[in-house]
């Protein structure tokens, strides 16, 4: 809504808020602040892909590795084995975890642990295709009722229309 101002112009509402911010501000995605190192092997993520592996694991449906190693081994396209994933995971093993693979452990485990780690240490941040589909209804929801309030203004403001009802 507008108040009038004095010599005829029209101001704002300061009570109303932007339709365009509103809009903008319907996806609510959390801005990672990342830690910026500057020192030398500040980004070596050995240790923290093993923890990261373990977590989406054990948030993982699966009660044993071996389940688990067939379900990656479809979605990579090549035999993966529960002693490999056990060579991930351990502390003190010396392989390291294939980032390659991180696609395929994501789909089988049903969630995204693996990428929304990677992505925090990159300074980004993950969003579920379930939370954009939500951001996008919530837009088109404010557009909706924005786009049925201007409708209804123009018809009340409309000679032609005046004294007839429309929903």
């Amino acid at each position: 809504m507008q108040q009038k101002a004095q010599k005829g112009r029209r101001q704002p509402d300061p009570r109303q808020q932007d339709f365009l911010a509103l809009l903008e501000g319907a996806v609510d995605i959390p801005v990672p602040q990342p830690e910026l190192k500057a020192e030398a092997g500040s980004l070596d993520l050995d240790q923290d892909m093993r923890r990261l592996l373990n977590e989406a694991i054990k948030a993982g449906p699966y009660t044993n590795r071996e389940d688990l190693a067939e379900v990656v081994s479809f979605h990579a396209g090549r035999q993966i084995t529960k002693p490999m994933i056990d060579s991930w995971t351990g502390a003190s093993r010396p392989h390291h975890f294939p980032a390659d693979l991180i696609p395929a452990f994501c789909r089988a485990l049903g969630n995204s642990i693996l990428v929304a780690g990677v992505a925090e240490h990159a300074g980004c941040a993950v969003t579920e295709s379930a939370d954009l589909i939500r951001s996008r209804l919530d837009r088109l929801t404010l557009f909706i009722r924005f786009a049925k309030a201007e409708q209804r203004r123009l018809i009340a403001e409309t000679p032609l229309f005046r004294g007839v009802r429309h929903a």
